[in-house]
């Protein structure tokens, strides 16, 4: 059974009150977030930092290939939910399967932050691979796996951003939200990718003083 609630980020000003329509809460998130990155991670074995320019534009690497392209650790699609700019809507299913109630709104950064690990989670040297994206997202909801676990009585506070280093990032950034704990899923359609990836080698070592080097970038345009 789907839990009974929906969330919509959008500019606070588009977001309405009262009861509305499931086609106007998917008309009110397609004018939120806009862009985002498609982001792969590899180890890196042996993979010559000079050799990031020969790399594929579109990240697909055979991992069973030339020794210096190893297996595939992360491929996930990271949306732009700048929650500096946009709100957050809460919305509640009724017995109307096309009436939703509003049950709270109020500025993303409000939310309660949670940091989270991606990848990678251990030490070693690593292959990145990113490509900006225009996409769309769908109105949110708590995946299927998790929505038995999640009260259907909303509170504010079970509502978290979820932040994380990565791949060579030195800051965070927002991968995510969830509610009591379980994930929020996005529909997400994919629009025109950037003519330009970026491919680089990094090394990750928690003992060392710098813990993150950086050791090559190169960009690639699309043939």
């Amino acid at each position: 059974m789907d839990h009974p609630l929906v969330f919509v980020i959008a500019p606070q000003t588009g977001l309405p009150q009262g009861e509305t329509s499931w086609a106007e809460l998917v008309a009110l998130q397609h004018q939120g977030p806009s862009r985002g990155f498609a982001l792969r991670l590899f180890v890196a074995g042996e993979m010559p930092s000079d050799g990031l320019p020969q790399l594929p534009w579109d990240g697909q690497l055979d991992p069973g290939g030339s020794g210096s392209l190893r297996r595939l650790i992360c491929d996930a699609v990271v949306p732009g939910f700048a929650p500096q700019e946009n709100a957050i809507g809460v919305y509640e299913r009724s017995s109307d399967p096309d009436v939703l109630r509003c049950i709270d709104c109020f500025a993303l950064q409000d939310a309660v932050n949670e940091t989270c690990w991606f990848y990678p989670t251990h030490d070693g040297r690593f292959l990145s691979w990113q490509r900006d994206l225009a996409l769309r997202l769908e109105p949110g909801v708590v995946a299927a796996e998790g929505a038995s676990q999640v009260p259907e009585s909303y509170e504010r506070s079970h509502l978290a951003l979820l932040w994380s280093l990565l791949a060579d990032d030195e800051s965070l950034t927002c991968v995510g939200l969830t509610y009591g704990g379980q994930r929020i899923e996005w529909g997400i359609s994919q629009g025109t990718p950037a003519c330009q990836t970026t491919w680089s080698v990094f090394t990750v070592d928690t003992e060392a003083e710098v813990s993150l080097t950086v050791n090559a970038r190169a960009q690639v345009l699309q043939p």
